[in-house]
């Protein structure tokens, strides 16, 4: 079955592989498998479908309700740096 779920405070994660997987709590998990309120990470996304509503590389689909910092919009994930987010060095 395939999952159909909001996240809240839901934030990019970049992945070394490239491009990049969400993190947050979910809500509304069609499936029952999640609790509301749980924290998840999920499978790499693939695609942006709408403004905020992603499908990942399992065919889940996540509504983004809420976003946390930081989070950067999806067209500058496509070459980040696998150790990103950084933070500046102090000078």
């Amino acid at each position: 079955m395939t999952r159909d779920a909001h996240l809240r405070k839901a934030q990019r994660v970049s992945m070394p592989s490239g491009g990049f997987s969400l993190r947050g709590q979910i809500y509304g998990d069609n499936t029952g498998r999640y609790s509301d309120g749980w924290f998840i990470y999920t499978w790499k996304v693939l695609a942006e479908i709408e403004p905020n509503v992603f499908r990942t590389a399992t065919g889940n689909i996540y509504r983004i309700d809420t976003w946390a910092p930081p989070s950067k919009p999806t067209s500058e994930y496509e070459q980040i740096p696998a150790d990103w987010p950084f933070y500046p060095q102090d000078e």
